[in-house]
């Protein structure tokens, strides 16, 4: 068999040049690629570094907030509109919300615990945001009072007419008190009579409802004795909500208002309404309002406080002065007066009534106290219960805040 004849093979002269530029081609495909590559971690790793940076930055602005509103004394609260100067000068937006709010008066001292939010953003909207929480807490002393009487005298005391002073046997016990009984009607220090006996207590049969006693301290004691130690009448004042005189630079007290809780009384006459001594109250908050008041009396004639009606709860400081009630007031809690006290009764309507406890100080006074007309002043566990809250709530309100813990449940804001 004949093989057919082949061609003989072609030239391949001139075959490396294609092949060389095809490979340089494909190498340069390779570079750019890699270089390409490259650009885009480079870009990617600044981004993020930046996003880190600033992230981190947000996260120290917040931590500055914290730092100047606890740091002052100025306390976290609730706001919209916060602001603060993060790292390098940059601003920074800040709104905080309270998340919950709880109060433990059963220990000594008495804590409450806020937890709020707070949210961080630049100012001018580039860059990330944080959020986080942080717990504030408030811890103060609670007041006990040790009050063993209906009224409690630092000098002598007159009971007069158709008044009556009682140590609360007839008293409604609506809180569920264990004790719901005073020992005593009405008290004198031990100094208060010459002859150290209740002899200074001058009043009919008709006129006291219990005992008369001496207490086993002196006037000068006093104040220590029945509010604790280190507890005085300045330092309860200064936690009140509503405050009247110079001594806080604020107007002085008129007798011409009449406090109740009517919607035409200005706010600082408004005392709460004692619904459970039978007074009409026009709402249920009204009901539920236990105020502190605090009234410096050195700007007032004779340096008495003229009460003339209609009614209140909670606890009233009077200081550098005395009390004079005239009219048909009703008050449920404790009256805790520096000076004297004249009590009288009105005619027509409500009678006055006092259902708690008064203390009259008698500081820098020898003058006696006065009860008389148809006054009545009931020791009242239940009032002074309220007394107490309302004052230990104003002193917690008024304690400042301490960071509890660090920031936590910390996250970054998403855009």
């Amino acid at each position: 068999m004949m093989l057919p004849n082949l061609a003989p093979a072609r030239n391949r002269r001139g075959a490396a040049l294609p092949v060389a530029l095809m490979g340089l081609v494909a190498v340069s495909l390779l570079v750019t690629a890699a270089l390409f590559t490259s650009s885009t971690e480079f870009a990617i790793s600044a981004a993020h570094r930046t996003g880190a940076t600033s992230l981190f930055d947000a996260d120290a602005a917040l931590e500055q907030y914290v730092a100047d509103r606890l740091g002052a004394g100025l306390g976290m609260a609730p706001t919209a509109a916060g602001g603060v100067q993060g790292p390098g000068g940059a601003a920074y937006t800040v709104q905080v919300d309270r998340m919950s709010d709880s109060t433990d008066r059963s220990g000594d001292p008495m804590t409450r615990t806020e937890i709020f939010s707070l949210l961080v953003q630049p100012a001018n909207g580039r860059g990330r945001g944080v959020g986080a929480f942080i717990a504030a807490k408030r811890s103060v002393k609670p007041l006990r009072t040790n009050i063993n009487s209906g009224a409690t005298s630092g000098g002598a005391i007159n009971i007069s007419g158709s008044s009556v002073i009682s140590n609360g046997s007839d008293q409604s016990n609506y809180c569920g008190a264990a004790d719901n009984e005073a020992d005593f009607a009405v008290q004198v220090t031990s100094d208060a009579c010459a002859d150290g006996t209740a002899s200074c207590i001058d009043a009919g049969e008709k006129n006291l409802d219990g005992a008369k006693g001496v207490t086993g301290f002196t006037k000068a004691q006093l104040a220590e004795r029945l509010l604790g130690p280190g507890v005085t009448l300045r330092s309860l004042a200064e936690n009140a909500g509503i405050k009247f005189g110079a001594m806080w630079d604020s107007a002085n007290y008129s007798h011409n208002t009449r406090a109740n809780s009517s919607s035409s009384t200005p706010r600082k006459y408004n005392w709460g309404c004692p619904l459970t001594l039978g007074v009409a109250c026009p709402s249920t908050a009204a009901a539920d309002l236990h105020t502190v008041v605090a009234i410096d009396a050195s700007g007032l004639l004779d340096r008495t406080v003229v009460i003339n009606g209609d009614y209140g709860q909670g606890i009233i400081i009077i200081l550098n002065g005395n009390l004079r009630i005239q009219g048909n007031f009703v008050f449920k809690g404790i009256l805790l007066v520096e000076g004297d006290m004249d009590i009288k009764g009105g005619s027509g309507g409500e009678d006055a009534k006092i259902e708690g406890s008064v203390v009259a100080f008698g500081a820098n006074s020898a003058v006696a106290d006065n009860v008389s007309g148809n006054a009545t002043i009931r020791y009242n566990t239940c009032g002074i219960k309220d007394a107490e809250k309302a004052m230990n709530d104003a002193a917690l309100n008024n304690a400042p805040q301490a960071r509890s813990g660090g920031t936590f449940s910390w996250y970054e804001l998403i855009r």
